[in-house]
């Protein structure tokens, strides 16, 4: 069975989808969490904003998680982009593996949302013919 995670929000504002998590995300929830995810992202989106700021805890198995969002996303053309409160616990985590390094990284939700409307602007790959 599942562990609980404190709460998983799922919203759209225009084409960016937008996930927020509280509690934690360790090696109990963090495929079911990254499923819920990745199923509520749709081809229209242009991007997600995944919310960390209120988690309290993550590990290598939520870690994992959010590398493995990014590369789904980044194939099909979408952006990751993460809020992550400045000098928070889990913005040492991610800064620990590098996570900074490969995904687009933002302490508050405004700059996020803004950076992720910003690169719905450019051009993504085009559908092949027959496609929508």
């Amino acid at each position: 069975m599942t562990a609980q995670i404190h709460r998983l929000e799922l919203e759209r504002s225009d084409k960016v989808a937008v996930a927020v998590l509280s509690g934690e995300v360790d090696m109990s929830n963090a495929t079911h969490v990254r499923q819920r995810i990745a199923e509520f992202v749709i081809p229209d989106d242009d991007a997600l904003v995944l919310d960390l700021s209120a988690l309290s805890f993550i590990d290598s198995a939520g870690l994992s998680a959010v590398f493995q969002l990014s590369a789904t996303l980044d194939e099909k053309g979408q952006h990751l982009l993460l809020i992550v409160p400045r000098g928070s616990q889990v913005e040492r985590t991610i800064e620990v593996v590098g996570m900074p390094r490969t995904i687009s990284v933002h302490g508050d939700r405004a700059t996020a949302m803004e950076t992720a409307r910003e690169a719905s602007t450019e051009a993504r790959p085009p559908t092949p013919s027959g496609e929508a």
